[in-house]
């Protein structure tokens, strides 16, 4: 049906590539301009739409139309149903009730995917970005449009100019590397990424646009709306969801409100206005935000000094700024100028020229990567905040923090039904007030807010403003940093910065828009600083080095001891029992890689040790049928793993037995003989070379080949967000079978070795090297979490621990020792990235 779908869209493409819709340039235009109305079919139209979770009600009956080269504005509350309707747009759920229609082609909303969605040409930006963020920009461009990639050398390079030529066109002098991983960018840019990579996908007619400048500054918002309006000229679609409304009315041809799943207005942008808007989905005017501010008491000189701000970060003012608790007080001024710096620097370390008393708290804006605890519930993370400051070996009562917490969600009015719910199940705007409730319980003296209602509906920051003078009322000094200017009309005083600095404080009625912006520039005399965030520094680079230094210290001590161990011969002896301990930590490597530990490696590859020196010796087509069993298996742990929902761990223990109980049963003692043509496959020499020291290099050039490769690409983005990578229409099963798959190649070639450098077999002979291959992916520089992985470094942890026995045997110290050195080893591993980890995060 999706071949038939694309092929059928072709000719209206061409139409509407040929004639582009023309644009409104004047406040006279209106939503007949487009095909929503005019003669071209709509790029979608959705009828009646409906969609329930059980007795709620998420839409109802809701209709939505996009024409080519019309942008629809789409705002509501949170809750109000546009996250599910913009879902059901894009395949990821299935509506009720409705009906779908893609360029004229009706679908059945029971048959319509993510892959029809896709085919239709269809994209979204999701507020919650969906980039993997242990992937380069680049290889994020891939995972949108994977279908130029070939499984060759340079595959990377097409995506690499793709990539560079969206991000120029959409947001010029961006100063981003391609090659940058994404984790080292800033959430902003990290934004622009995902925002550049749907505008590039090829044949993309629809983009959704979810809160798409939540987190970009002034600059780089211009920039979208006029690529926007570029784009539209030339007939690509949007549809702009965003809480910034000004921005909506001023970008959009039609707005579309949502209210309870329910529609309550639809029409021409230039027939709304803000007010009219807020009105729709309740909020306050800003007259009433000011009247609210007048309302809080004023702070005088005798109230308590809670921060104080001197040096070169108020130079420009020439005195010391002083904070005192009871106000709220606003950091302002072009994206990057320093505000967040302030920030982090008063909650962690506030360091020269800067004096905080008391303890502070933190709310992120950045959810994602600073606010959740993903595998808690939405109570625990905000009692999370009742524990800050506390002794670390104080007394919980977990009735009593739950209360509390309970307390502080209701005033900011989530709902009870949800307090017990994994909080990654609650909206993306109650999320963040789960983590503003986390500051509010706690007992510090200073609030620090990093752009807390990003995201967020006019409903939630009217509770969110609400709650903020309570809490300065209260005797808290709160410092808030927000991208929309006019929030900071809820604060007592606002310090604009501008390159790194405070350049200007403004009091009361002095608090204006136009006074931000103005000082803002006059300050800078340059637009944001985009430099790529999280260069990498020299303690990064000694954490890559690492596994080959430790390596080259082994080896150095050995051949200090005794030259002859760095002989060929020498190597031979100790390279050859190694070779199995490499082959299976490659094997533990692309599991971890997907997040996940396999248990039962050891014992598979003791398993195949006793089938390659028995069934292969005595009958090698069984022996061979047996292996490949043992592969297919494999693959059925990964699918297993996937439908079921089990832990890896818990799996692959389980198969352990499994692979230990199969081998007992085959062979009950020791004993069996390797095949001649298997000992001769690992009795050879190249040029001299032994053979153990070609098939390290060999298996770390396959696995280094694998992982660069789309396939090894897809797999690691599996491992960082596998949510983002389903969203996107990869899908979870296939991957987590090849995955296991490919693990189990690993671990095969690893029990055949035993077999022939032993000569026997034994299914224990497999055992140990479950734990140590853990070990060696560690010190080789891979994650546990987040797709991490290096194949060249997991090979020199896995020699250096492999070497280690020999080392102390060189040394004359007993090889009693070995299992503690390798621990010692592998906590200096750890210590190292801790260090480097804490560098980064200061930076």
């Amino acid at each position: 049906m999706t071949a038939a779908f694309s092929a059928a869209q072709d000719a209206p493409a061409r139409a509407a590539g040929a004639s582009a819709p023309p644009r409104h340039t004047s406040p006279a235009a209106g939503p007949h301009a487009f095909g929503a109305a005019g003669g071209d079919a709509p790029v979608v139209r959705l009828s009646g739409i409906s969609k329930a979770f059980g007795p709620t009600r998420a839409n109802d009956a809701v209709d939505l139309v996009v024409g080519a080269g019309e942008v629809l504005g789409l705002v509501g509350g949170n809750g109000a149903g546009k996250s599910t309707l913009m879902r059901i747009l894009c395949g990821v759920t299935r509506a009720d009730a409705g009906s779908i229609t893609l360029r004229g082609i009706d679908i059945a909303t029971d048959l319509y995917d993510t892959a029809l969605a896709q085919a239709g040409g269809i994209r979204i930006v999701h507020q919650e970005l969906s980039l993997c963020d242990n992937l380069s920009v680049a290889e994020n461009f891939f995972l949108e449009a994977p279908e130029a990639a070939r499984a060759l050398p340079g595959w990377r390079r097409i995506f690499r100019a793709r990539a560079r030529a969206a991000l120029d066109e959409v947001f010029p002098d961006h100063g981003i590397s391609v090659d940058a991983r994404v984790a080292h960018l800033q959430i902003g840019q990290r934004q622009m990424v995902e925002i550049a990579r749907a505008v590039a996908t090829p044949q993309v007619r629809l983009v959704i646009l979810d809160e798409p400048t939540s987190s970009l500054g002034l600059e780089r918002s211009r920039q979208l709306r006029a690529y926007i309006k570029a784009r539209t000229a030339q007939g690509l679609a949007f549809i702009f969801i965003s809480h910034k409304l000004q921005e909506v009315v001023d970008i959009a041809h039609r707005v579309l409100v949502l209210r309870n799943g329910r529609s309550v207005w639809c029409g021409p942008a230039v027939e709304a206005s803000v007010e009219a808007l807020v009105r729709a989905m309740g909020g306050a005017s800003e007259s009433e935000m000011r009247s609210r501010r007048a309302g809080r008491p004023v702070i005088g000189a005798e109230a308590p000094e809670q921060v104080r701000l001197s040096g070169p970060l108020v130079a420009a003012l020439g005195r010391d700024v002083v904070l005192r608790a009871g106000e709220v007080v606003g950091l302002a001024g072009l994206e990057g100028s320093g505000q967040r710096d302030l920030l982090h620097r008063l909650h962690r370390r506030p360091g020269a020229g800067i004096v905080r008393k008391g303890n502070a708290s933190f709310v992120s804006g950045d959810r994602q990567k600073e606010g959740v605890f993903p595998l808690w519930s939405v109570l625990s993370n905000i009692a999370l905040g009742r524990l800050e400051g506390r002794a670390p070996l104080g007394l919980v009562q977990e009735a009593r923090e739950r209360d509390a917490a309970r307390g502080a969600a209701e005033k900011l009015k989530l709902d009870p039904a949800r307090f017990d719910s994994p909080i990654l199940d609650l909206s993306g705007g109650n999320q963040q007030k789960a983590l503003v409730a986390r500051a509010l319980v706690g007992e510090a003296d200073t609030i620090l807010f990093d752009d807390p209602t990003r995201g967020v509906d006019v409903g939630a920051k009217e509770d969110f403003y609400a709650l903020i003078g309570t809490v300065a009322r209260a005797g808290r000094l709160v410092i808030w940093h927000s991208t929309e200017d006019i929030e900071f009309l809820e604060c007592d005083r606002v310090l604009v910065f501008a390159g790194g600095r405070i350049v200007r404080e403004l009091v009361g009625a002095e608090i204006t828009e136009q006074a931000i912006v103005d000082a803002s520039f006059a300050g800078s005399g340059t637009s944001e600083r985009d430099a790529t965030a999280g260069a990498r520094g020299l303690a990064d680079r000694l954490v890559d080095l690492a596994p080959f230094a430790s390596l080259a210290a082994v080896f150095a001590l050995m051949a200090w001891v005794n030259p002859l161990t760095v002989s060929l011969f020498g190597l031979e002896l100790l390279l050859g029992p190694a070779l199995a301990l490499v082959l299976v930590a490659l094997a533990q490597m692309f599991v971890v890689g997907g997040s996940e530990i396999d248990l039962g490696v050891g014992a598979f590859a003791g398993l195949v040790n006793v089938l390659s020196a028995t069934l292969l010796l005595d009958t090698p087509w069984l022996g061979a049928l047996a292996l490949v069993a043992c592969v297919l298996a494999y693959g059925l742990i990964g699918a297993t793993i996937q439908l079921r929902r089990i832990p890896a761990i818990v799996v692959t223990l389980g198969a352990s037995f499994i692979w230990i109980g199969i081998g007992y049963t085959l062979q009950p003692t020791p004993g069996g003989a390797s095949p001649e043509w298997l000992s001769a496959g690992f009795a050879w020499t190249l040029f001299d070379v032994p053979a153990s020291l070609v098939l390290i290099g060999v298996a770390a050039l396959v696995a280094l080949a694998i992982d660069r490769s789309p396939l090894g690409v897809v797999l690691r983005g599996f491992g960082n967000n596998a949510p983002a990578m389903t969203l996107g229409g990869w899908s979870p099963l296939r991957y987590a079978v090849l995955r296991y798959m490919l693990a189990s190649l690993f671990a095969l070639a690893a029990g055949l070795s035993l077999t022939a450098i032993n000569t026997a077999s034994d299914i224990n002979a497999g055992g140990p090297f479950t734990l140590i291959s853990v070990a060696a992916v560690v010190m080789g520089g891979c994650a546990l979490i987040g797709g991490l992985v290096s194949p060249l470094g997991v090979v020199a942890g896995a020699l250096t621990l492999a070497l280690v026995g020999a080392l102390l045997g060189a040394l004359g110290v007993s090889t009693d020792y070995n299992a503690a050195v390798q621990g010692c080893l592998l906590l200096s591993m750890l210590a190292l990235r801790a260090f480097a980890d804490r560098r980064e995060a200061r930076r």
